[in-house]
């Protein structure tokens, strides 16, 4: 254990804006880490409150902070920033309003020691409130075991059939690899280019799922992926990386039809959402447009050939829905 200390350097990136309420306690779980051979490099994205304030009152050489001299519009612009100041043989981007548990980095860098062709690793962690209030937990689908690597193939098959469940600020990858995928495509995938970057990165190497609860995701209803989730009337962004990924690969991934099914299933629950939110705003003429939209027999016949997949669907509904756009 303290040979992992003294071999591999973690560079651990906190891109903030505006997040004062926050950074300390993400900056304190951090600085508290038992895997002590770490870097921390926050980028302060031109906050107008005292987030820059807050993170100069920690008195801790491993820290070091960027300020940006323009502001990047869009969040993953400022994961971007991130690459250039990495040192570390693995990286992570963590958010500045989540808390890590005391183990987190340590047994990330355990697993990439008995699994050295691992290309990145995750984890799962709770979800808590803006009062730290555990309110869920990240879940693992039912085929994915904790600690064992998956290939492309598999995590994709998983992703289309469950939707996305690889959380972000859990994921830490080598640093070679990170730097090879780079950047974030944020023009092409909206608010969705960590998704595809998984994707990429797990079709180079294996990544391995802990099914260890290590993070606190937090969820507020100031956060921008809420507010987005709750009033958008456009099809979510995961969408747009799911299509591209089958566009290119459709020949080798091996699609299987369950996944695929699943997946129209989880259109079909957007494009219902989206028609709500249209309700929601009495925009009468979105709100017809979406339901003409939407091919029913397609999805009626998808549901009496397989009605499990309902069941399925419901859950992920009330899971993802709480903090996923």
């Amino acid at each position: 254990m303290q040979n992992f200390q003294k071999e591999a350097l973690v560079s651990i990136c906190i891109p903030v804006y505006n997040a004062e309420k926050t950074i300390g306690k993400t900056i304190t779980s951090i600085v508290n880490q038992t895997y002590k051979n770490i870097e921390i490099i926050v980028v302060d994205n031109c906050s107008s409150d005292s987030s820059i304030k807050i993170v100069q009152t920690f008195d801790d050489p491993r820290i070091k902070l960027v300020l940006n001299e323009v502001h990047f519009p869009r969040a993953e612009l400022n994961w971007n920033r991130c690459f250039q100041y990495v040192n570390g043989e693995f990286m992570a981007i963590f958010h500045a309003d989540d808390v890590y548990l005391p183990d987190m980095i340590l047994r990330q860098i355990e697993t990439f020691r008995i699994f050295p062709t691992v290309g990145g690793v995750f984890t799962l962690g709770n979800i808590v409130n803006e009062n730290d209030e555990i309110i869920g937990k990240f879940k693992l689908p039912p085929d994915i075991k904790s600690s064992e690597p998956y290939s492309y193939q598999k995590i994709f098959n998983s992703v289309l059939e469950y939707t996305d469940f690889l959380p972000t600020p859990s994921a830490m990858l080598r640093s070679d690899l990170y730097f090879k995928l780079s950047p974030f495509n944020h023009d092409q995938f909206g608010s969705a280019p960590d998704l595809d970057m998984w994707l990429r990165a797990v079709k180079c190497a294996p990544i391995i799922i802990l099914d260890e609860k290590l993070m606190n995701y937090r969820v507020s209803k100031t956060q921008g992926t809420n507010k987005l989730n709750r009033l958008r009337t456009r099809e979510s962004d995961y969408f747009k990386v799911m299509d591209f990924h089958i566009a290119r690969n459709n020949q080798t991934i091996g699609i299987s039809a369950k996944a695929m099914n699943s997946y129209d299933l989880s259109r079909f629950g957007d494009q219902l959402i989206c028609s709500w939110n249209s309700l929601c705003k009495k925009d009468w003429n979105g709100f017809r447009d979406q339901i003409k939209k939407i091919p029913w027999i397609k999805y009626i016949r998808i549901m009496i050939k397989d009605p499990r997949l309902l069941v399925t669907k419901f859950h992920l509904y009330t899971y993802f829905r709480v903090f996923k756009v």
